[in-house]
């Protein structure tokens, strides 16, 4: 009786192992070095939003504007706005990101360009 009692205790072990490494997507990553300012972002938002940062600090801007396609998404400008502040999203601001994949209009020109995004003022 005690063997199978035993069995069933490391049966369970090993299930809650299993569980909580496999099945619960939390990676160790994240929980290494909490106090840094960047830690785990890539695991908490998409690179374009990442890169978004990125090219606004580099640019040293106070606000922007989202292309359109960017704003019918709404992940990317959620992300966007909430990422980058303190750096606001202004409607009227002359500085857009655009998706890589996106043709930037005639009327921009390009600041700077990234891999996922490029930076223009229009």
């Amino acid at each position: 009786m005690k063997k199978i009692f035993f069995f069933f205790i490391i049966i369970c072990a090993v299930q809650f192992i299993y569980i909580f490494q496999f099945r619960s997507n939390f990676n160790y990553e994240i929980i290494k070095n909490p106090f840094d300012v960047d830690s785990g972002i890539s695991y908490s938002v998409s690179p374009e939003i990442i890169e978004s940062r990125t090219i606004l600090k580099n640019q040293k801007v106070l606000d922007f504007n989202l292309s359109d396609i960017i704003k019918k998404d709404d992940y990317l400008y959620q992300r966007a706005i909430e990422f980058n502040y303190p750096i606001k999203v202004d409607n009227s601001s002359a500085f857009v990101l655009f998706l890589k994949k996106e043709v930037v209009p005639d009327s921009c020109k390009i600041i700077e360009s990234g891999e996922y995004l490029t930076f223009a003022r229009c």
